[in-house]
């Protein structure tokens, strides 16, 4: 896939968006554009930008920002996951398992026990049930966690580079399918729109 390609759908919104300024500035609506710029900086869903939903992401891990995570996933799921068929739920979970575990790493691998611990006793309801997460209740525990061989793998650079990749091709093909549904629709309307001018256009004829 190309660059292109990928950043259609982020190109197309930004595209709208200075449509928008325009009109606002030509109309002289001052304070409507600068409400519109500051909703547009404080846009969860990053202007259909994966990298830069990535990018926030990883700053919510860096930051042990446990709840921010938590939410700006929760938000995600519910604004663009959901519209997926339920086929691709099986993928957003393992992203979704493999997001809190870069955190829950990233955490031992700073010395932040403090946080891995604390990890676990806020998410304990949610993942005390899961398959997934039934070996790493230990982890916060354990004297050298990056040498065990249950949990290597998910220290090494590699693991969490190919998770990063894999997050962002995921968002990459969601967004370019959504742009495809999103040029769909602007066909249709404009086809309605076409359909009934020529209706009225005929019935103003025949009328006359």
């Amino acid at each position: 896939m190309t660059k292109e390609v990928v950043l259609s759908m982020a190109s197309t919104v930004e595209r709208l968006d200075e449509l928008v300024r325009e009109y606002l500035t030509y109309r002289g609506f001052t304070s409507t554009l600068k409400y519109l710029d500051t909703e547009i900086k404080a846009d969860k869903e990053k202007g259909f930008r994966a990298d830069k939903i990535v990018d926030q992401l990883q700053h919510f891990i860096h930051t042990y920002d446990l709840a921010g995570l938590r939410d700006y996933w929760g938000y995600l799921d519910r604004r663009l996951f959901s519209r997926l068929e339920d086929v691709y739920r099986p993928t957003v979970n393992k992203l979704k398992i493999s997001l809190f575990r870069y955190y829950l790493v990233h955490a031992v691998q700073t010395g932040r026990q403090d946080k891995s611990q604390d990890f676990f006793q806020k998410q304990a309801s949610e993942l005390q049930n899961q398959i997934e997460w039934k070996d790493w209740f230990v982890l916060p525990f354990l004297p050298a966690a990056d040498q065990n061989p249950a949990f290597a793998t998910y220290f090494s650079r590699q693991w969490a580079d190919t998770f990063l990749v894999s997050l962002h091709n995921f968002l990459s093909v969601l967004f370019q399918y959504m742009h495809i549904l999103f040029t769909s629709q602007i066909i249709l309307t404009k086809t309605l729109i076409f359909t009934l001018f020529c209706f009225t256009a005929f019935s103003a004829k025949q009328n006359s």
